[in-house]
């Protein structure tokens, strides 16, 4: 039986059937639709099941002996169609699951995009085809949105994701009202990353590897969190400080060390951790073997938590490009003219 003949026996949609019989009939559709008139008990369904019995006969085709009739016909068809993939946290922190399932020969897909803190914050659905989920699927499976990550995910673990998600949004995109009866009541789960091997590495190690990490290369603090810290650092610091030192994550990672208690709050802390599970568990999926050194980074990051090799890269790399944008526009501010507007 082919793949879409599923979602028109679901939907009981036997014209398809019948359209089929008169433009391509075959030896498996006339297998198919004898077998689906002996385990259908409606006297109507079995009427226009035999009825396109009759066009393949004429079209030379006699179904082959059934051994066993009894079988239902639910015990024959292949599950529902779904999938999920998951989508590594952007620059801005916020991450996509899509999922999909299969309703009466239709195929809904949902794509939703949420971050670790105001949980779902954009959601989008489509309705496709049998054919037409079946060439999405293949170009999601083929997706490599770089840096960050992409790869397919059990639908489990992408509904208790999204159940999770929901739980923290307090305004609602209108597409989740439709989606939210499929999610699971649990949204207490353990991330699968949990469960990989671990490499052990040192901190000065882990301080090399995580600027090399592609997933993590625009992600920052967010800017409004650490203003205040930076205000502070740059009264102490700003006057003696040199271009030089002011380019330099090392110079920065030793005068922020007492600030960045302040920037990584356990919210942070939680935010970014889950981040790298995310990355870590994509790399197991796509088969990228290093997998263990983003993990034991995420594993520092709980541990040492301000002080961790992760904290100390992210912190100095948010501060140099805040200072940046604030160097940017001091020099603009000086290059307007007096009296300009400001519009």
């Amino acid at each position: 039986m082919r793949r879409e003949w599923s979602g028109w026996i679901r939907a009981r949609q036997w014209g398809e059937f019948e359209k089929l019989a008169k433009s391509e009939p075959s030896q498996s559709l006339a297998d198919t639709v004898a077998e689906l008139e002996l385990g259908f008990p409606e006297k109507q369904d079995r009427r226009v099941l035999r009825k396109v019995l009759f066009l393949l006969a004429q079209a030379g085709y006699q179904p082959s002996d059934i051994e066993d009739a009894s079988v239902g016909v639910e015990q024959e068809l292949p599950p529902p169609l779904n999938a999920s993939f998951l989508v590594s946290a952007d620059g801005a922190g916020e991450s996509a699951i899509t999922y999909s399932r299969e309703q009466r020969g239709r195929v809904s897909w949902l794509i939703a995009h949420f971050n670790n803190r105001d949980g779902v914050t954009r959601a989008i659905e489509d309705t496709l085809s049998v054919d037409e989920f079946h060439v999405r699927l293949g170009r999601m499976r083929k997706l490599q949105p770089e840096p960050t990550l992409c790869a397919e995910v059990p639908v489990e673990y992408a509904l208790a994701r999204l159940a999770q998600s929901v739980s923290k949004t307090k305004s609602m995109p209108s597409v989740m009202a439709y989606w939210r009866a499929a999610l699971p009541k649990e949204i207490d789960f353990d991330h699968p990353a949990e469960k990989l091997p671990r490499t052990k590495e040192t901190i000065p190690d882990l301080r090399k590897l995580i600027p090399k990490l592609p997933a993590a290369s625009l992600w920052r603090l967010e800017l409004g969190s650490v203003a205040p810290a930076l205000e502070k650092f740059l009264e102490e610091h700003g006057a003696t400080a040199t271009e030089e030192q002011f380019n330099s994550l090392d110079w920065w990672n030793e005068v922020m060390a007492p600030h960045r208690e302040q920037l990584f709050t356990q919210e942070v802390i939680d935010d970014h951790h889950t981040r790298l599970l995310d990355v870590a568990y994509l790399m197991h999926l796509k088969g990228l073997g290093n997998f263990g050194e983003v993990l034991a980074v995420a594993d520092d990051l709980v541990e040492n938590r301000a002080h961790s090799a992760y904290a100390q890269w992210m912190a100095s790399k948010t501060l140099i490009l805040l200072f940046e944008t604030l160097k940017r526009e001091s020099a603009k501010e000086r290059r307007r003219p007096a009296g300009g507007s400001r519009s």
